[in-house]
């Protein structure tokens, strides 16, 4: 009885609305500490001296190499090439719109971030590349959580749970060196790469919770009528 009770609480739309709840809160309260010079401020800059006191040539050549693979540039070829490659298959159509809008309205969303609170970039005396855009929150840490997020959501269906959680531990691994190196490379600030992944964490369940919604609307719709009567409590 309490498991079954539990189960019909928490669902995973349920837990993502939680989790997105806490990620909004999380981001409003680094937004709402840039205007200070104490706990943001210092952890920013004490982030910053770490990447610098870390830096080798062979670090460096590795930071900028997965910092390419989240590219505004890069992101948008991978984008349509993914959408490519998914539009191509009828069977595959749906996946193509949910790249397209999650990639598209992400970009969308980061710059009108970015403009609304238009905060400088690191000092550029020792930074390892240029950037002509805001620094608040990191466009590479939404974009890729976004992009690799979604890929690994793909990935991870019709697996079973070892290979789902090998998948996903590989995606937020990867993620995370995505904003690590933008930090190391000294073009944001610590505060920029965590506000880029609480901005994307809601964006992208919501796509993904659209998705899931669309799919079962769609398998109710293929349902031969007398099938659609025994399956319409589940749609």
């Amino acid at each position: 009885m309490i498991a079954r009770l539990i189960g019909s609480v928490v669902t995973p739309v349920a837990l993502g609305a939680a989790v997105s709840a806490g990620a909004v809160a999380f981001f409003l309260n680094l937004a709402d500490d840039l205007r200070g010079q104490d706990g943001v401020w210092r952890f920013d800059h004490d982030g910053l001296n770490l990447g610098r006191s870390l830096r080798t040539p062979a670090r460096t050549a590795l930071a900028r190499r997965v910092s390419d693979l989240a590219r505004p540039d890069v992101m948008t070829g991978l984008g349509a090439l993914s959408i490519l490659i998914a539009w191509r298959s009828r069977s595959y159509r749906s996946e193509a719109i949910l790249m397209a809008v999650t990639l598209s309205g992400g970009g969308a969303i980061i710059g009108t971030i970015k403009y609304r609170y238009a905060r400088e970039r690191p000092p550029l005396l020792e930074a390892l590349a240029t950037e002509e855009t805001f620094s608040f929150p990191s466009g590479h840490s939404f974009i890729a959580l976004c992009f690799y997020g979604t890929l690994a959501y793909w990935w991870m269906r019709g697996h079973g749970l070892l290979a789902r959680l090998g998948i996903g531990t590989l995606a937020t691994s990867f993620v995370a060196l995505v904003g690590a190196s933008r930090v190391y490379l000294g073009v944001h600030y610590p505060s920029d790469v965590l506000a880029g992944y609480a901005a994307a964490f809601p964006w992208l369940t919501a796509c993904l919770a659209a998705y899931e919604k669309f799919e079962r609307s769609s398998a109710c719709d293929d349902l031969l009528p007398p099938a659609r009567a025994l399956e319409v409590s589940r749609c």
